[in-house]
């Protein structure tokens, strides 16, 4: 018996069908790297916005230190200001007393601008779209590296060599020692002492300093006096400068932090 088997001829599709399937997988693919693209864009301004709240808390730790500095550095100054006039104004100068005028420091500003640096080598500043927040981010960390600058390269750097050869030249080696362990006896760093060798070698040290006092006058003042009051006056121009920045890096801050916090509210 012959046994006939259905043949079924295969479904030829026609170019409508092709067309369809063709834009069904472009549709595919493109929703799926525009899900992708709005997905990272997302996670870009969440990071860029997390990074704004860090350089937000910055700028708040520069103020904080900022009105710290700008204290110190104002009382520095009137130091700096009333050695210079004592030296100015004696026919006869005790050195004791001179240098103790005399501030032993300089104060440096040290900006922390760690996440602007981050925001900007990541490109995360394009995302804050208000203009005028991010002006107010550029400039103030223009000014704040400003004044790092005036504060480190130019300060700091006259005062640690050319100003301290020049003042360490005319000054009594008891003075010296005087400057060193005053902080550690009666000054700032006594709760730290906590080394009792250490202690007698101090109190051993200061005992060669009690009593001693050192005059200069005549032709050897006239002539400290020819070196140091231009050394001392530069110092005093330097720190001067450098408080400018410091107030106007200070102004720059404030108002930055008052316009974000009253936009976020």
């Amino acid at each position: 018996m012959e046994v006939h088997h259905p043949h079924h001829s295969a479904h030829k599709k026609n170019w409508k069908e092709y067309i369809i399937e063709f834009f069904m997988l472009f549709a595919a693919v493109s929703l799926g790297f525009l899900a992708e693209n709005i997905r990272e864009q997302y996670i870009e301004k969440e990071r860029a916005h997390e990074l704004i709240e860090s350089f937000i808390h910055d700028v708040q730790s520069n103020v904080t230190y900022l009105d710290s500095l700008i204290e110190m550095n104002q009382k520095s100054i009137m130091k700096n200001d009333s050695a210079l006039l004592y030296l100015m104004e004696e026919s006869e100068v005790e050195l004791d007393s001179f240098f103790r005028f005399l501030p032993s420091s300089s104060y440096r500003y040290l900006s922390n601008n760690d996440t602007y640096e981050q925001m900007k080598s990541s490109g995360s500043l394009r995302y804050i779209k208000d203009t005028v927040l991010l002006r107010m981010i550029i400039k103030y960390n223009n000014t704040s590296k400003a004044t790092e600058f005036r504060s480190i390269t130019q300060e700091f750097e006259y005062v640690s060599h050319e100003y301290t050869e020049s003042i360490q030249q005319w000054m009594p080696g008891e003075v010296a020692i005087s400057r060193h362990i005053d902080p550690y006896i009666t000054g700032a760093f006594k709760s730290r002492l906590k080394d009792g060798e250490h202690d007698k070698i101090l109190k051993k040290l200061k005992s060669h300093t009690e009593g001693k006092k050192h005059f200069l006058a005549g032709k050897e003042l006239e002539r400290m006096k020819k070196e140091l009051i231009p050394a001392i006056s530069r110092k005093a121009w330097l720190m001067g400068a450098s408080q400018r920045f410091m107030v106007n890096t200070l102004e720059l801050a404030r108002d930055l932090l008052e316009y974000y916090n009253n936009k976020k509210h």
